[in-house]
């Protein structure tokens, strides 16, 4: 269990209300699925954080093992190099860092020590992260039903992308929706295509239901208020999570008609 953890005194009004607006952004949900999506939109409202990833794992080191995380910003074209080369030597693994996440659920590069971070963390940061136009690192560890941990990884282009009174404010987030967590619906894997549509998020939902209609990403991103990019995203989470091979096949599936392989247009599926 971990420790209690005391408010910074560095925190301001301001500071508890970007976290309240996390929680509050979070309240309602009730899967591990609709978890996911909207703590990392949230994240960005509140905190400004863009290149954001969210993982299911069963021990907060082997983030590697979720094969369809949901991720923001740049992690989708880094994801498969972290996970070819650089997981085992992840700088949020390091015996300093675990301790911090251990103690309150969220751990920063910026509160370690440079001189005791091992070779192998510091070839991670300055061959990976730093190279990939990353500066700042954070990692937090949510509760999930049934044992479960959430592993969320943000990164920041600026190295005080998080000052410490967000760190003191992502320490509450943690704490606080650790116990909501508890009365979530677990994540269950789809037997099939047609399972996965069925039990996708609201937000999944709306934008395969556009999809099916026929829309454009960009029609879609002014339909919901969304940029392109993350239009997207959303596309690809879908593609991922129904198995289509491009937007053509869940038009289909979407639309009862179910997916029919290669009749898709090529070039539909969007990069990762």
């Amino acid at each position: 269990m971990r420790s209690v953890v005391p408010a910074s005194r560095g925190m301001q009004p301001q500071d508890y209300e970007r976290a309240l607006a996390v929680l509050d952004r979070c309240a309602a949900i009730d899967t591990v699925e609709c978890l996911q999506e909207e703590f990392l939109e949230a994240l960005g409202s509140a905190y400004g954080c863009v290149h954001t990833a969210f993982f299911r794992t069963d021990v907060f080191t082997r983030t590697f093992a979720d094969l369809a995380p949901v991720m923001n910003g740049r992690i989708p074209r880094i994801i498969d190099e972290y996970r070819e080369r650089w997981h085992t030597d992840d700088v949020m693994f390091t015996d300093a860092s675990m301790h911090r996440i251990r103690r309150a659920g969220v751990s920063a590069l910026v509160q370690l020590e440079p001189r005791g971070i091992p070779r192998r963390a510091r070839a991670y940061l300055e061959r990976f992260v730093f190279r990939a136009g990353l500066e700042s690192v954070c990692a937090l560890d949510l509760d999930l039903p049934d044992g479960q941990r959430g592993v969320v990884g943000i990164f920041g282009e600026t190295r005080d992308h998080l000052t410490a009174a967000d760190l003191a404010g992502l320490a509450i987030v943690v704490r606080q929706l650790s116990a909501i967590s508890a009365r979530l619906v677990p994540a269950t894997a789809p037997s099939g295509p047609v399972a996965a549509v069925r039990g996708l998020s609201p937000r999944l939902a709306q934008i395969a239901e556009l999809v099916g209609g026929g829309l454009t990403n960009a029609t879609i991103a002014r339909e919901t208020g969304l940029t392109v990019d993350t239009v997207k995203k959303y596309l690809s989470q879908l593609l991922t999570r129904t198995g289509c091979a491009n937007r053509t096949e869940l038009a289909l599936l979407v639309t009862g008609r179910g997916p029919v392989a290669g009749q898709g247009a090529e070039g539909d599926r969007p990069p990762l």
